[in-house]
C-alpha cells in the first residue's frame, strides 16, 4: 500500500510539473510570434541592421518597442504596431533621455520607495518613459516623462 501512495504522489507531482511547463510555454507563444513578426518587418524594410532588444507596451494600442542599430551604426528605437507590424515611429537613442535618467528624475521629484519599471511608450506620436514606482506608503504610481527632454507629461497616483 505504501508503494502505491509513493507512486501516486510522484505521478501527481510529475503531472503538475508537466502541466505548469505547458501552460507557461503556451502563454509565452503569442509574445514570441509578435516579436518575430516585428523583427522580420524591421529587417525587411531596412530600418535596422541589427535588433538588440524588444519590449511590449500596451497603451491605447499595443506595440513593440524595438532597440537596435541602423546601417550607419546609430542606435535607434523603433515603435512597431503589434497587430499590423506597421512602423509607427523611429527615434535615435541620443535624441532622448536614458532609462536611468528617467528613473533619476522620478526619484528626485517624488517620494519614491522603490522604482519598479521604466519602459518606452508612444502616445500621440510622442515617445515617453512610463516609470512605475511605489511610495513609502506602498501606493503604486505611474509617471510619464517626455523622452526628448524628461518633462512630465502626466501622472497616475495612488493606485
Amino acid at each position: 500500500m505504501l508503494n502505491w501512495i509513493k507512486f501516486l504522489f510522484l505521478f501527481l507531482l510529475a503531472l503538475g510539473f508537466t502541466i505548469t511547463i505547458v501552460v507557461f510555454y503556451q502563454a509565452e507563444k503569442p509574445f514570441a510570434t509578435s516579436e518575430n513578426r516585428a523583427k522580420e518587418a524591421i529587417l525587411a524594410n531596412n530600418v535596422l541592421e541589427k535588433v538588440d532588444k524588444m519590449d511590449h507596451f500596451h497603451g491605447k494600442t499595443s506595440w513593440i518597442t524595438v532597440y537596435g542599430t541602423d546601417k550607419n551604426n546609430h542606435e535607434k528605437i523603433i515603435f512597431v504596431e503589434e497587430k499590423t507590424t506597421k512602423i509607427l515611429k523611429a527615434v535615435s537613442i541620443k535624441d532622448g533621455i536614458t532609462k536611468r535618467k528617467a528613473k533619476d528624475i522620478i526619484q528626485k521629484e517624488e517620494n519614491v520607495e522603490k522604482v519598479l519599471n521604466a519602459s518606452l511608450g508612444l502616445e500621440n506620436d510622442t515617445p515617453f518613459w512610463e516609470v512605475s514606482y511605489l511610495d513609502n506608503e506602498d501606493f503604486l504610481h505611474y509617471a510619464y516623462l517626455n523622452f526628448a527632454d524628461g518633462k512630465w507629461l502626466k501622472r497616475i497616483s495612488k493606485l
